[in-house]
């Protein structure tokens, strides 16, 4: 019983054409769970009491003060970027001059 050549590629070709579509499918996934935190980031978060918390929210370019509470998420007031990048930076600059 010999096997004939062009059945060996067939099969191989159609295992790498698999193999290729697999690696598509993976990258197209992780690549939909990258962009979700580049557009909605939670900046700074700090608990009031167990289940309540001030947060700051990025989304996209604009930033927000929150509350979250078990009831959900409000929008207390949308903050000015340049001041919560001013004070992200002051905080940054703080804890590289205490090491």
């Amino acid at each position: 019983m010999k096997i004939k050549m062009s059945n060996v590629m067939n099969v191989f070709s159609l295992i790498l054409i698999l193999v290729i579509l697999m690696l598509i499918y993976v990258k197209l996934n992780f690549k939909g769970i990258q962009s979700q935190n580049l557009f909605i980031k939670v900046i700074s978060r700090v608990a009031i009491s167990k289940d309540n918390y001030i947060l700051i929210i990025r989304v996209i370019d604009k930033y927000y003060l929150c509350s979250s509470t078990q009831r959900g998420i409000n929008v207390i007031e949308h903050l000015d970027e340049s001041k919560v990048l001013e004070c992200m930076n002051n905080r940054k600059s703080t804890f590289s001059e205490g090491r």
